[in-house]
């Protein structure tokens, strides 16, 4: 074990006498070879993490069924390579951050991020694994979240199959994930005043279809580590495999008062295939969308107000340092007075109340400081 954190509390797998160590099963693969994945379950003493110490998690720490793992405010979180955590079927997770006095020091936020705490690797994409909410998880809530440098921030297979949301994540952040921030298939979610930046692919792939409602959330992505094939916000009612193409609906996927930008032409990409329902509808959001070089901008009718009322394309939303991960917007946005008041969150992410010409994406407007 290498960490610099010395006063915490360690969790990892077992180790046996054989020389193996404690997995979790997945099942079996097509040759009937089991698929482990290095991890252990939580115990009944161990499904609360307080904030009187950091957690230092080796292997994937998975929530039993029809047990919740309760994350208090001000609690931190560390992941060895190759760990996170995992939410079995019937469990769940309640991250209950709040939001903090000093946004410095973020002393009331939950922060999710590696065990390497060396100034070198404080941006480092794809450190540790994934929060993962596996097929059958339900009631998963994350407030005031920070999830920084994983492989993939929130990895959600399917949905509970009720008609409320599988996650309810508001006030959270997501940040340089080596491969997506939030990756959802067949997902049902919520978010308020979310935040993604940073992504190697996307920093939001809504794939396989689902049930999805974001307000007044910023999805941008500035990677800048490589050429970036993907785009900021990714929508899919299908899943390609090597072997099979498996397709279904997009219930629903609307973006209320959201800005989706980057550092790429087009920001914004539809999948979609006709065997199934593709419904989506973004109102009163800025998207980064341009023609340049693409020839297939059917779908892509941004003058159709019943897909896209209130939407601008291609403004600046004047982000004060994306590349530093601050997308707080200036009175100078396209996104200023953009929202629609009846939709608009009532505080944007830093608990400033919404004005009665409230803006577009997680920040309400600022004046920036002087350089």
């Amino acid at each position: 074990m290498v960490t610099l954190i010395q006063d915490a509390v360690f969790l990892y797998p077992e180790k046996f006498d054989d020389g193996t160590t404690e997995s979790l099963s997945f099942g079996f693969d097509e040759e009937g070879n089991e698929i482990l994945i290095e991890g252990f379950y939580l115990d009944e003493t161990e499904l609360t993490f307080t904030n009187e110490k950091p957690y230092v998690i080796y292997g994937y720490a998975a929530v039993p069924g029809n047990r919740t793992l309760n994350i208090e405010a001000g609690a931190r979180v560390h992941f060895h390579d190759a760990s996170g955590i995992i939410v079995a079927q019937e469990g769940s997770l309640h991250v209950n951050g709040m939001l903090s006095n000093d946004q410095e020091t973020l002393e009331n936020e939950v922060i999710f991020e590696s065990d390497r705490l060396e100034p070198g690797f404080s941006e480092i994409p794809g450190q540790w694994g994934a929060i993962w909410l596996t097929a059958g998880s339900t009631n998963n809530i994350i407030n005031y979240a920070i999830i920084k440098n994983a492989t993939v921030g929130i990895l959600m297979d399917s949905n509970d199959g009720t008609t409320n949301p599988t996650l309810t994540i508001n006030n959270s952040k997501i940040y340089n994930s080596s491969n997506v921030g939030l990756l959802a298939r067949t997902g049902n979610i919520l978010g308020n005043n979310v935040v993604i930046n940073k992504a190697g692919q996307s920093s939001l792939n809504l794939s396989l279809g689902g049930t999805y409602n974001f307000n007044n959330c910023t999805f941008a992505n500035y990677w800048t580590s490589s050429f970036r094939n993907f785009p900021s916000v990714l929508v899919e009612n299908y899943l390609e495999t090597p072997d099979e193409i498996f397709v279904s609906d997009l219930v629903e996927a609307n973006f209320n008062n959201c800005i989706i930008y980057g550092n790429e032409n087009r920001e914004l990409i539809f999948n979609e295939r006709n065997e199934a329902a593709f419904n989506y509808k973004f109102e009163n959001c800025l998207i980064r969308f341009s023609n340049f070089g693409y020839n297939n901008t059917d779908d892509y009718d941004f003058d159709d107000e019943s897909l896209f009322p209130g939407t601008i394309i291609n403004e600046n939303p004047n982000f004060l340092n994306p590349q530093e991960n601050l997308l707080m917007i200036d009175e100078e946005s396209a996104a200023n007075s953009l929202a629609n008041p009846a939709t608009a969150t009532d505080e944007d992410i830093l608990g400033t109340p919404r004005s009665s010409s409230p803006d577009s994406g997680a920040y309400e407007s600022i004046i920036f400081p002087e350089e």
